[in-house]
């Protein structure tokens, strides 16, 4: 049971994007073929997994067809289990195995226990032993196989495997949807595109991440740490080695917080997230309030750029001897805090909006800069760009 607090996944989004959606069809097409069947699993953390797994395999089964599910448990008796559904004490799989029922009958064997396992194993290697060929009367045994808990699956007519994670654009949908009216930090969707990358391919990351603060988020990834593994209370460790079900972007930050040779690369693929969100939010956020800052300092440049006839002489730094004359509508923020570092003559604002202009320049320029070198840029400067600009222009631009 889901504790009130804990993040989960949001059921009817994520059951209706392509990948989850084909699996449910492929586990209902899986049961028209095969008269033995194993559903493995591989995401025992995703919500209403349980459900949708038993609704597609109600729909997979024709009318008047009857459909039991079964929880073996540590102390179950499987062949009694069975037998209960056929009005008799016990069932053993040989007899499973050649008997003809009309309406069909499926069994649905969920194992919640390790001896559990063995058990349905054991039951459904019989009947697969035990089956005359081509026989479409006789009872359909299925048995669903958490294998997070027993990577070994058993043997059967057929298998579907499930292992929870969306594509690209699923996450990208998904996690578009969920925070739909919230934006942040200020005006930007920065939050947003960190939480699609560092969650990758895991909804219930994502789920967590959408949890975590603002600060947190553009804490990335040393935020990672605030979220529990699945196996147990408490943070993550640092010493930890990688841990089953985890997203890989938590498995990153745990590989790159050990000694192994593992973890520069880990590193890398974590500031590679981080870096493609800044990319993603910030590159246009910042170009959309270019030109209202240029016009902020139109009357500061325009009087310090009177000399030229109000147009910029740049040196181009592969060429000290030429220049690029630069309109003032044309000026990037890099220019601007160029010119307030003219060894000369440097820009000065004429008052204090303006000076708030230029200051916002400089932070908007470290941030670019790092992303043009495809550098994550730090996070203070991520928060001082966004306020200052947030303030200079409180309605956007």
């Amino acid at each position: 049971m889901t504790a009130p607090n804990t993040p989960h996944v949001h059921v009817p989004l994520y059951w209706s994007l392509p990948g989850p959606a084909r699996f449910l069809v492929e586990l209902g097409d899986a049961l028209e073929r095969s008269s033995t069947l194993v559903v493995r699993l591989h995401a025992p953390r995703v919500t209403g997994l349980k459900h949708a797994v038993h609704d597609a395999l109600q729909k997979g089964c024709h009318e008047p067809e009857r459909i039991e599910f079964i929880d073996v448990e540590d102390g179950s008796h499987v062949e009694s289990d069975i037998g209960h559904h056929f009005l008799q004490p016990t069932m053993s799989a040989a007899e499973f195995a050649t008997r003809t029922t009309t309406p069909r009958v499926t069994i649905v064997l969920t194992p919640t226990s390790a001896r559990a396992r063995e058990r349905c194993r054991q039951y459904l290697a019989e009947v697969n032993a035990e089956r005359p060929p081509a026989q479409r009367t006789c009872p359909r045994l299925v048995v669903v196989w958490n294998s997070s808990d027993d990577p070994v699956v058993p043997e059967a007519g057929g298998v579907v495997t499930f292992d929870g994670r969306l594509s690209v654009d699923e996450m990208h949908a998904y996690v578009t949807l969920r925070m739909v009216g919230h934006r942040g930090p200020g005006s930007t969707s920065l939050a947003r595109h960190l939480v699609t990358e560092f969650a990758g391919s895991d909804a219930m990351l994502a789920e967590e991440l959408m949890s975590l603060s603002h600060d947190d988020l553009l804490n990335l990834p040393q935020s990672l740490s605030r979220i529990a593994p699945p196996t147990g209370g408490g943070v993550l460790s640092v010493a930890a080695g990688a841990v089953d079900g985890l997203g890989d972007s938590v498995q990153d930050w745990l590989t790159s917080r050990s000694a192994g040779s593992e973890s520069v690369k880990a590193r890398e693929r974590l500031d590679s997230r981080y870096w493609r969100a800044c990319v993603r939010a910030l590159l246009p956020w910042l170009e959309e309030r270019r030109r209202p800052v240029i016009e902020i300092l139109r009357s500061s440049l325009e009087d310090y750029l009177y000399p030229s006839g109000g147009k910029w002489r740049k040196v181009l730094p592969w060429r000290p001897n030429e220049t690029l004359t630069v309109e003032i509508d044309d000026l990037e923020f890099n220019d601007v805090v160029a010119m307030s570092r003219h060894a000369n003559d440097p820009f000065v604002p004429l008052d204090a909006i303006a000076q708030q202009a230029l200051e916002a320049c400089r932070s908007s320029k470290r941030v670019r800069d790092a992303l043009a070198h495809m550098r994550p840029p730090a996070s203070v400067d991520v928060q001082n760009v966004i306020r200052l600009l947030d303030i200079l222009l409180p309605c956007g631009g």
